[in-house]
This record gives C-alpha cells, structure tokens and sequence, in this order.
C-alpha cells in the first residue's frame, strides 16, 4: 500500500541545448518541474529565461488547417520525418491555401442554395399570380394588402368580397392549410372593407421584404429552385473533395500539428527553468526507479545531473505518485474525496477497497441481490462511464460471498444452509464479530500510523499518541485479556501486573510531552510549562478513551445493518404471502427492488462513514498534493 517514491533531480548545462533538455527531460519522460529560479537560485543569482514561442502562429495554422478539413487533433508520431519550422509553414502554406480555395466555394454554394431556398419561402404566398411583382407592389393608385385565411373560411370571404365596393380580393398563394390573398382597396373604402372582411376571417399581415420579389413569381420560383439544386450539388461535390482532401492530407497533417504542439509545449516550460546567462537550470521530481535512466538522458546532452531524497523538510511539498492496482483504482474517487496521502504517509487506496468490500458484503450479504448489484454496476462503469459503477460491480462479489454465508437468495434463508440472522443468538454473535472486526482495524491503523510517524520523524506521535505504540499496545492487551477472560476462562483480569501494565501505557500517554522531551524526540517549547503540558496530556488521554470506546462500538452498525437487512426481507415475504399459500412474484420483484435501492444507498453511505472517521482519521491526513507530470494534451 506504499507510494512510489520519487527524487529530486538537479540538472545543469550549457545555454544552448536548454530547449533540447526540457524536451528530453521534461516531456519525453516522467517529470514535474519546480520553478528552478526560486528553488536553486538563491538570493537572485538565476533568471527565468524568455519564452518568445516561434511555433505558435505555425501551430495555430495547424489547428486552423484540422478544423476546416473536420479532423480531431490529436497526437502523431513525428520524430524522425525530419521537420523543421521553416518546412513545416511551407506545407501549411500550401495545404491551408488548397483547403481554403474548397472552403470558399462550398461556403458560397451552401450560401447561395440557403439565400435561394429563403427567397422562395417568401415568394410562395405569390406563386399563383401573374404579374410581375415589382409592378404589383409599387403600385400607388390603389392600397395594397397582404393577407391569409383559413381555408374553410376562403367562399364565404370571397363572396363577402364580391360584394365590396371599391375592393379587390386576389388569391395569391397557398399552402397545406392556408390561402394567401392580396387585397386591393380605393383609399376611401379602405379601413371600412378591411373590417368587414377581417369579420369574415382575413387577417391582414405585414407586406413581406420586397428584397429580390421581382417578375412573376411561379417562373422566379422555378429559376430559384433549379439554381439551388445546382449549388447544393456543387456544394455537395466540394465536401466531397475536402474530405478525400483530409483523408489524404490526415496523417502528415496531424504529425505536423504534434511536431508544432511538443515544440511549443517545450518553448512554455521554459519558464520552469533558470539561467545565469551561461548555464542553466532545471528542477523537478521524477520517479527514483527511472533515475539511472534519468541520468543517463541528462549525460547525453552534455548536461550534469544529481538527485535529492526527500527529507522531513520537505513534507508537505513532496507530490505523490500512486502505484498502479485494479481494485485500487477504483476505488480512487473515495480516496480523492478525503485527500491525497501527504509525504510519508501509505497509499490507503487498497485498504479502502478491501475493508469496505468486507462491510458491504456483511450487512448486504445475498446472492441473488449481489448478483443484481455486479450486472448493474458493469452497465453504469461500461456504457455510462460512472465510477460509481465499477465500485458497485466490486461489492457485489463480497455480497455474494456472504449471501452463501447467510444462505440467502433474494431474501430467502430457506433454500441454503447457512448462518441464519435472526435464529437462535445469531444477533448477539454478528453484533460480537462486527465489534471484533472493528478492534482489529482500529489496530491495524494504529500500526499503520506507528509506520507513519516514524518515516516523517514524528517520535512522540509514534510512541506516546493514542495512535502510537502504546495506544496499541494498551488496546491489543485491553482486547487479548476480554478475549481471554470471556472466551476461554482465564483469570486475566484479576491478575495486578496485567492491570499495572495498562496503567503504565495510560500514563506514559498522560505524560507524552514530558516524555518526549525527556528523551530529547522533540524540542520544549518556551511558553509550555510542565504545568500546561501535564494538563493537556490529560485531555489528551481522555479523548483517546473515549475515542477507542466510540469508534468500536460504531462498528456495531455492521452487525446492526446485516439485523435490518434480515429484517426488512422477512417483511417482504410475509407482504407478499397470498393466503392459499405461496408468494406473489410481483410482490417479491418489488419488494427486492425497493429494499436493494435503499440498502445500496445506506450501507455505501454507513461503508464510507467508517472509513473516514473510525479508520483514516487514525493514519491518514490526506493533505498531500498529487503527481503532476508533464503531459502534452493534443487535443486542445
């Protein structure tokens, strides 16, 4: 469950091959850099070097170039094509410049055929008129309306029309479920004709723009149609040549584009760097089982490099980079919820996953609803992507390995043998391993946090805390003499030394400043008196009683949770008994369902609650910062 560990590397050399070193040494290999102006430089002896990228505007015609051609960026192997900068604008150049010229036409023809398919749209209300429409509305001797009606209401408006003096009503176009009508009026009879007729179901709507209405517009309509049917195929026929441009072109253009971005990439990091005009400067961490390697690539350069171990100085600036595991990745996000390991301290990622397999799998314990759980998890963690998933998939194995320990299908304790729940003492026994299990957990951290606080040099933390050697030591023996006096019969506890041993662990806790000071761990602090430190190792020993108290018997909810579960399926059965004997399946469906959505969510809820407070809390801060190396993102 350890990190991988890293080191410090130092690397110094000649000015000009700075570039070629952060390319090789940065990028090419596992490498988070510290600013080296601050880190080595002292009182201002290095500089960071300027970072005036050439390859930008080259690099944004390449992004230019993919986005009309539609290719995604992304990363091509470029090394040994031989490109350069001045090479690789001249392809640009040329590619850009043919893509454009296809761009150009099919914009313009889709243009055309989208203005051509507009223009109609607005001469369609005209379609059966004609006269030429330039005419017909720059008419001035006569007031012009346009208008539609529905065409269950068109005879009556026709006739109510005829009978109009000094009104004219013209049918002009139409569609699936409406007339358009044009309606001509002598200025005098104008508003009182327009009433009348509007009571008989025309509405009057506003001329449309007389842009491009001219001639008669059934034969304007044809000529439009005919020219955006050719330019829809012209803009068609130039898609098509793009893309059989950009199959051609894919592969060089997307290498280029990688050469472009690494270059560039390599440019930034500069500022990474220091340089005192002559030399200069890189500084970082890298994995410690690559640093030969490391070295090696450095040397070859001409460059000089030497590594640094963290030491405690460093803690809490130390990135950490964790080691590579299944089960531990994921369950990644319940660790990155709580924080990344600080220096020194275990990866807790696979102690995480296996204990909170064995809570889940104790108080969800059914075959069948642990094999629901692992279908459902796979279908959100393949084809929703949701992490979330891959943890249910992952604790419905232990579910179903306790459901053969229970016996229980679907709630069902009668078709396997098994340990029953709710029969005999089968509660107080779950209830007495639930708070075993936790005893043991709780002392497994405090080893942990013993292994902890020796690696960052805390000696009063490892030895004297309620955490450290004799907080265990007191647990182990409090736990090793109940197993003892309950389970087998052996006087322990009437026994003084095993009581004087206890009380030596209680006070060596008590006093663990003094202690510590004593055996020179630590240093005193000036304004603590023995007074002060005595009272706080005190309350010190009192919240890590009640500490070891509260956190085993919240272990309890194990057991508790596996009762309720056992509980709440017996009701299932007993709702879903018809009174001729046998169950209702509907019943059973539902009641399963409801049961596994609300247990699924308590236990996740219940498994995660131990973890953080009676577990992590113990050896874990999480107050580290994760391994951040460079990496190019080629698809920005």
């Amino acid at each position: 469950m350890a990190t991988e560990k890293l080191v410090r590397a130092v690397v110094s050399g000649q000015a000009h091959v700075m570039d070629e070193a952060i390319r090789t040494l940065m990028i090419d290999r596992e490498f988070q850099p510290l600013q080296a102006a601050n880190v080595l430089g002292g009182r201002g002896e290095l500089q960071t070097p300027g970072c005036d990228d050439i390859y930008r505007p080259a690099l944004d015609s390449a992004a230019a170039l993919l986005t009309k051609l539609g290719i995604e960026p992304a990363f091509r192997e470029f090394r040994g094509a031989g490109y350069t900068l001045e090479n690789t604008e001249a392809w640009l150049s040329e590619a850009s410049g043919e893509a454009a010229r296809l761009s150009t036409r099919r914009n313009s023809a889709v243009s055309l055929a989208h203005d051509d398919a507009e223009l109609i749209s607005r001469l369609e209300p005209f379609s059966l008129l004609e006269v030429d429409l330039e005419e017909l509305l720059g008419m001035k001797s006569m007031r012009l309306h346009f208008g539609s009606t529905e065409l269950e209401y068109w005879p009556e408006l026709r006739r109510e029309a005829e009978t109009e003096y000094g009104a004219f009503l013209f049918r002009s176009g139409y569609s699936h479920d409406k007339i358009y009508c044009i309606l001509l009026t002598l200025p005098g009879a104008s508003i009182l004709a327009e009433e009348r007729l509007h009571a008989k179901g025309l509405v009057l709507e506003d001329l449309p723009n007389a842009a491009g209405l001219t001639g008669i517009p059934a034969r304007r309509i044809a000529e439009l149609r005919t020219e955006a049917a050719e330019a829809r195929r012209q803009g068609e026929e130039l898609t098509r040549q793009l893309a059989a441009m950009a199959d051609r072109l894919r592969a060089e253009a997307l290498s280029r584009y990688s050469f472009l971005k690494y270059m560039s990439e390599g440019v930034a990091l500069r500022r990474m760097a220091g340089t005192d005009g002559e030399a200069f400067y890189l500084c970082g961490w890298t994995p410690a089982k690559g640093q030969e390697d490391f070295k090696a690539a450095a040397e070859a350069l001409g460059c000089t490099c030497r590594f640094e171990k963290p030491g405690v100085m460093d803690a809490g600036k130390v990135p950490v980079k964790f080691k590579k595991g299944r089960l531990a990745q994921v369950f990644s996000p319940f660790v990155d919820m709580y924080g990344v390991p600080a220096f020194g301290e275990a990866d807790p990622r696979l102690f995480l996953a296996l204990t909170y397999c064995l809570f889940f799998g104790m108080m969800f314990g059914d075959i069948g609803q642990g094999v629901v759980l692992i279908l459902v998890g796979l279908y959100m963690y393949k084809k929703r992507g949701m992490w979330l998933g891959g943890i249910l998939a992952c604790v419905g194995v232990p579910a179903i390995i306790f459901g053969f320990i229970y016996g229980s299908v679907f709630g069902n304790e009668h078709l396997l043998p098994g340990f029953k729940v709710l029969e005999g003492d089968g509660v107080v026994t779950i209830l007495l391993i639930s708070a075993v299990i936790g005893v043991l957990l709780i002392l497994f951290t405090g080893v942990m946090n013993i292994i902890t606080a020796f690696r960052q040099r805390e000696y009063r933390k490892a030895l004297f805390s309620a955490n450290g050697v004799t907080g265990v030591l007191f647990l182990a023996l409090l736990g090793a003499g109940a197993g003892l006096q309950l389970g087998l019969d052996v006087a322990v506890f009437s026994s003084g030394v095993y009581w004087a041993v206890l009380g030596v662990l209680l006070l060596s806790i008590w006093f663990s400043e003094p202690l510590a000071l004593l055996l020179r761990l630590e240093r005193r602090h000036e304004e603590a008196s023995v007074g002060m430190m005595i009272l706080e190792g005190f309350f010190e020993l009192f919240e890590a009683v009640l500490g070891w108290l509260s956190n085993s018997l919240s272990f309890l909810r194990v057991g508790t949770y596996a009762v309720i579960h056992a509980i709440m399926m017996m009701i299932v059965y007993q709702l879903s008994a018809k009174s001729g004997g046998g169950y209702s399946i509907f019943g059973l469906v539902i009641g399963n369902a409801v049961v596994m959505v609300i247990e699924a969510a308590l236990v996740c809820i219940q498994s995660l609650r131990l973890e953080f407070y009676e577990l992590f809390s113990r050896f874990y801060t999480g107050r580290g910062t994760p391994y951040q190396p460079v990496v190019i993102d080629y698809g920005t």
